[in-house]
């Protein structure tokens, strides 16, 4: 019981504390980069495209090891808003970074990638996503060639393509600077076995 120290009343009584922590997997199903899956019952990663979200590939519940029929489908709710109602994306935080493309034996072109995430711990997530969608899920992150005086550059390499980005101090990729896209389109185009 508490008491007031003017007065000398009563004033009320101190209850426990009750916390309430969120789990990775519910905060991530309240911000909408995973989903239940209908078909089989599990928590899945969503991947989002523009306005369409997708179940990525993942295997059914069952013994065998077989892909669930909704790898790749989209969810049931296309929207972005939580079980609570509340609508994200003016939340989201947007980066537009600019890379270079460079598939094998192909001119390489620039990028221009839009990344959406409510998290700034999601943001090295989320390019690692988007590398994969442009590279597939096989690559390697590479330094730039030493040769070539652009350390602060990296690449990340695969058997069919490469992608070169500024490194991000925090990890991941930052956008290329508009004056340097001349000079790694010309190291790419004279030096390509460096690369790929």
């Amino acid at each position: 019981m508490l008491v007031c120290s003017h007065c000398g009343n009563d004033v009320g009584f101190v209850g426990a504390v009750q916390r309430f922590g969120v789990t990775e997997t519910e905060q991530r199903l309240i911000v909408g980069t995973a989903a239940t899956c209908p078909t089989c019952l599990q928590i899945v990663d969503v991947k989002i495209v523009g306005a369409l979200r997708t179940f990525v590939p993942h295997y059914g519940a069952s013994e065998l090891r077989k892909i669930c029929p909704m790898s790749g489908k989209p969810t049931s709710d296309p929207s972005a808003t939580t079980s609570a109602g509340k609508d994200l994306r003016t939340s989201m935080t947007r980066e537009v970074v600019k890379l270079i493309y460079s598939p094998r034996d192909k001119e390489p072109r620039i990028e221009v990638v839009t990344l959406e995430y409510l998290d700034k711990s999601d943001r090295v997530r989320i390019q690692i996503e988007a590398l994969r969608t442009m590279m597939g899920f096989d690559f390697r992150l590479c330094d730039y060639p030493p040769s070539l005086n652009k350390p602060h550059l990296t690449v990340w390499a695969s058997l069919d393509a490469c992608v070169i980005a500024t490194k991000h101090e925090r990890g991941g990729f930052q956008s290329i600077a508009d004056d340097e896209i001349a000079g790694v389109l010309a190291d790419l185009r004279q030096h390509r076995a460096l690369f790929v």
